[in-house]
């Protein structure tokens, strides 16, 4: 069996797509997704308790697959004898024949896990350079995510996302009382934002790491900055105080206040002191999402008939329309290169992940028809984007490549929406 290269196909994940999505007439935006992946084993890691070998092994596994560059081989169908294998001696033509392009292999030691990546097409080890952690009582999961993060660096120059926050609200089952919770980005880790038990909704990073939230603790909808262990109330305004979004380059907060008899966009210093009313119409302005650069504001309104992306200038000005097709499109994501990720539901009712240039043109359907897919959110170098999707029966938090092509769910029990990536 001839061995043929395979490095280009993983890396092309990352480069940018030939004719991804198209408008036809009907204004439907199809997506015609192909892989590249590359075919990875994984052999399961060797010593250690067998919980630590079980809960490693399939952190491993579930971070691999969450990067999007690989295809896991079935343990199934690896050939007699490869199980048995240590880091000393590797088999290269029998992983080959096992359908495996690239391998990864490991040991559990006393002062952390050894992990090895090889390219079995070249007949070699890999050698990656990157900054292990120290184990802090017994904890291996962070060099799980370095070690894949320099997986992740090797194959594509960008750095990984492993170990990264996520904030996201979570129920115990549908239509139960809401509350915010920080993950990281593989959905371990899951800690309440907040004690109370009032439905809490629409989080947001805040200054200094913390969480803006809207909350009805006192038993109407106001905005509070959860940081360090602290809530305080940070707009009370009569109506709804919703949709926050922080910036950190100008220190200012974006919402949504309902005070002046309908939904507008209003920004405010962090401490909810000298705010600032941005737009002014009869229409329902909502949702605000500021440009990387703090420069801009994408929101949505229905000034035009129905629910449309529009950005502003960050005093309020230059208003302008982003998406022109569908009837429906919400929750704009602002992410790097100036690409704005939202929800839309096409004719069929589908609510699905788009994305489209600020200046309104490649706009690209990112999922197509598989369950309500929503509240979309970038990662800070904008080759990931985290969405919440009911294609498995609950709500899970998926995480997809910026195209499209790969997209697993980051958590996988629970219900969770409205994920929010660290910034």
């Amino acid at each position: 069996m001839k061995k043929r290269y395979w490095l280009g196909a993983a890396i092309c994940l990352f480069m940018p797509s030939v004719a991804y999505a198209q408008t036809p007439v009907s204004e439907q935006v199809v997506v015609n997704v192909s892989t590249n992946r590359a075919s990875l084993a994984i052999l399961p890691l060797k010593a250690g308790s067998a919980d630590q070998v079980t809960k490693l092994n399939a952190i491993l596994e579930h971070t691999l697959l969450l990067s999007g560059l690989f295809d896991v081989v079935p343990q199934g169908s690896f050939l007699p004898g490869l199980t048995a294998e240590t880091l000393a001696k590797t088999d290269y033509d029998k992983w080959f024949a096992s359908g495996a392009q690239v391998l990864v292999k490991g040991e559990i030691k006393a002062t952390g896990v050894v992990l090895e990546l090889y390219d079995v097409t070249a007949n070699k080890k890999i050698d990656l350079v990157y900054d292990v952690p120290k184990v802090t009582d017994g904890n291996y999961v962070p060099q799980v995510y370095a070690f894949v993060n320099a997986v992740i660096k090797y194959f594509t120059g960008a750095d990984g996302f492993m170990g990264q926050s996520l904030i996201a609200v979570s129920r115990e089952s549908k239509g139960m009382p809401s509350r915010v919770v920080t993950m990281t980005t593989d959905g371990q880790n899951v800690a309440n934002v907040v004690k109370h038990s009032a439905i809490q909704m629409l989080p947001a990073w805040g200054p200094e790491g913390g969480v803006l939230l809207t909350s009805y603790r006192s038993g109407t909808p106001d905005l509070y900055l959860s940081q360090g262990g602290v809530l305080r109330i940070i707009s009370a305004e009569r109506g709804m105080n919703s949709g926050a979004d922080y910036c950190a380059g100008n220190g200012r907060i974006a919402l949504t206040l309902s005070k002046d008899g309908n939904a507008e966009i209003y920004t405010l210093d962090a401490n909810g002191k000298n705010p600032k009313r941005l737009t002014n119409s009869s229409a329902i302005d909502t949702s605000p999402s500021w440009s990387p650069d703090c420069s801009k504001i994408a929101f949505v309104s229905d000034r035009g008939g129905n629910p449309q992306i529009y950005i502003m200038n960050a005093d309020g000005s230059g208003i302008t329309r982003v998406t022109t097709v569908g009837n429906y499109n919400t929750n704009p994501d602002w992410g790097k290169n100036d690409v704005i990720a939202f929800s839309a539901r096409d004719e069929n009712h589908s609510l699905d992940i788009y994305t489209i240039k600020t200046d309104g043109t490649e706009l690209m359907r990112i999922t197509q028809q598989q369950g309500k897919n929503d509240k979309p959110s970038w990662s800070p170098d904008g080759n990931y984007i985290a969405f919440s999707s009911t294609r498995d029966g609950g709500s899970r938090i998926y995480i997809s490549t910026a195209d499209g092509r790969s997209q697993v769910a980051a958590t996988t029990s629970g219900w969770y929406e409205n994920p929010v990536w660290g910034r």
